[in-house]
């Protein structure tokens, strides 16, 4: 038997060519392996991790799910099956894979640490916090475990506990910029504002653009009675920008809006974001329909024009660091009546903003006294109850509006009134890389 058909050498040929990432290459010899060796659960479950790794994710489940058919005993089987369904954000299929697997390994700290991962996206807190604490258990050093179990505590308000494993969790690891942001929010519902400032101090010391510190450390200089550095980093009257988008001229604005609400990734009552009574689209940045693509164009042109007109400077963290090449996230959201936003923010962008596409005549009507409809900016959110009124601003959405601002202003819309449709277009700025 020579080499090419040797089925030891083409499976250790395939590892390789895995390994160094020519999935075209291990992709043919595990497939040369299968016709000799049909349905070899090894090679499926190899071939399963490979179509999972390049996107391939039918293919994966397939490849995989033959695999633990044939041997249903091997935990790795079943880890990597959870893998894919983490890529999917498929949170309950990940969850159950990852807990067979635990249930053949029961001493596997990574199998039971993604256990606790997907049953938090999936909303399961108590059985979250019980996957953690056994990873504590199997390893009383594992600082990403203690971490997370701190913030499943917290979740629940059990503050005291939160905050000794999140100590617990910096102690051992100390350069993580999260453990430290995670410590300040805790502090922060603790009404410990100089302590929680501290944190975010530290937090923004490791890594100088971090959204939600910017976010926290804002709330926590305002709760201090540090009015004048408060208002300094959330400037709601300086740094937010309004602009008149300059729309295609070719290109109705009702063709547009009716578009949005029908595209086939408009989903209402999306549990992973903060729409309520809405709608919302996936990324439309890359977008092929024609129409949309004429004002994504046009919007992105304006855009580009905002950030260059921005000059580095050290004075605010806003201007300290501003992106050099970036990627876009764009999106519509569409409200109906009591339609709304709850408080929030965009952690993984530089600048954020909205331009409004249709506004019922409600909100614009002089008799809207309630402001609904209109967008808010300052409450903040992340669960933190203010003791000092914050200061917010508010802003009116008309036609035609366009609206930049730092992505770590928390910002809500006020329920919506009245039965028309209010259609807006958010986007984010997302650094790839900063100006030198």
């Amino acid at each position: 038997m020579n080499a090419a058909t040797d089925p030891n050498q083409i499976f250790a040929d395939a590892r390789t060519a895995h390994e160094a990432g020519d999935a075209p290459k291990a992709e043919a010899l595990y497939k040369q392996l299968l016709d000799i060796a049909p349905g070899h659960p090894d090679v499926l479950h190899l071939l399963g991790v490979l179509y999972g790794q390049i996107g391939q994710f039918d293919d994966a489940l397939m490849a995989i799910g033959e695999a633990i058919e044939k041997v249903p005993t091997d935990s790795s089987y079943h880890y990597n099956l959870g893998n894919v369904f983490v890529q999917m954000k498929r949170w309950g299929d990940a969850g159950a894979a990852f807990g067979k697997s635990l249930k053949l390994t029961p001493q596997n700290t990574d199998a039971a640490f993604n256990l606790g991962l997907s049953l938090k996206q999936a909303g399961q807190i108590d059985e979250a916090e019980k996957a953690f604490r056994h990873v504590v258990s199997l390893n009383s050093n594992h600082a990403e475990a203690l971490s997370e179990l701190s913030e499943t505590l917290g979740e629940r308000g059990e503050l005291d506990e939160a905050i000794s494993f999140q100590e617990r969790a910096i102690s051992l690891n100390p350069e993580i910029a999260n453990f430290h942001f995670n410590l300040g929010m805790l502090q922060l519902k603790s009404r410990n504002w100089a302590q929680a400032q501290a944190c975010f101090d530290a937090t923004l010391t490791r890594q100088r653009w971090h959204v939600p510190a910017l976010a926290g450390q804002a709330i926590a200089l305002h709760e201090n009675g540090e009015d004048e550095n408060a208002n300094a980093l959330l400037d709601l009257e300086n740094l937010i920008e309004i602009q008149k988008l300059t729309f295609p001229a070719d290109l109705q604005p009702r063709e547009l809006g009716d578009k949005l609400a029908t595209h086939s990734s408009c989903v209402w009552e999306r549990s992973d974001t903060t729409t309520r009574v809405g709608a919302q689209t996936g990324n439309l940045a890359h977008d092929t329909d024609p129409t949309i693509r004429r004002f994504v164009t046009a919007l992105t042109a304006q855009i580009e024009g905002f950030v260059s007109t921005k000059k580095t400077d050290n004075a605010h963290p806003f201007t300290a660091q501003i992106p050099e090449k970036w990627e876009y996230s764009i999106w519509a959201t569409i409200l109906d009546e009591d339609g709304h936003q709850n408080p929030h923010l965009h952690p993984a962008a530089w600048v954020s903003g909205v331009f409004y596409l249709e506004v019922p005549d409600v909100i614009t009507s002089p008799d809207n006294v309630a402001q609904s409809g209109w967008i808010e900016f300052g409450a903040p959110g992340y669960g933190v109850t203010s003791v000092r009124a914050p200061n917010v601003r508010r802003i009116m959405p008309e036609p035609g509006k366009l609206i930049f601002f730092p992505s770590y202003f928390f910002h809500q819309t006020v329920p919506l009134s009245g039965d028309a449709r209010r259609i807006s277009i958010a986007f984010d700025v997302i650094p790839i890389k900063w100006r030198n």
